[in-house]
């Protein structure tokens, strides 16, 4: 399912920004899905992460002319309010209830956090 990365990933990518939010963070947040778009395709979808009033959305980069950069947005992000349509669900998918689970990009996630912590000095 990251075959094509970002493109078409925002879903999957989105749930494990979430699990691993609250594994390193122990925050809490909403998966956020919104279509409509004055700047995409009709019927084109987009996922994101919230918590503690910031969107973290790495995937934003498989659209032109968002005007985002980097990952970390304030929650008034004008962009993103541009979704005419928003769902939002507490929480995360666990393994247990999402049979097509993306575990090697779980997996990817966490090599890339360990490499970056002992890279701050910081110990598992």
């Amino acid at each position: 399912m990251f075959d094509r990365f970002p493109a078409g990933a925002c879903g999957p990518a989105s749930e494990l920004v979430g699990r691993l939010a609250k594994e390193f963070l122990a925050v809490d947040g909403c998966y956020v899905c919104g279509v409509g778009h004055p700047l995409l395709p009709h019927q084109q979808s987009h996922a994101w992460w919230e918590v503690d009033g910031y969107i973290i959305d790495i995937t934003h980069d498989q659209f032109a002319d968002t005007g985002l950069q980097g990952w970390v947005h304030p929650q008034s992000s004008t962009w993103h309010a541009g979704f005419r349509e928003v769902d939002r669900r507490n929480g995360f998918c666990m393994p247990a209830t999402w049979p097509m689970y993306p575990k090697s990009g779980y997996a990817a996630m966490l090599e890339q956090l360990s490499q970056r912590r002992e890279g701050l000095g910081f110990a598992d």
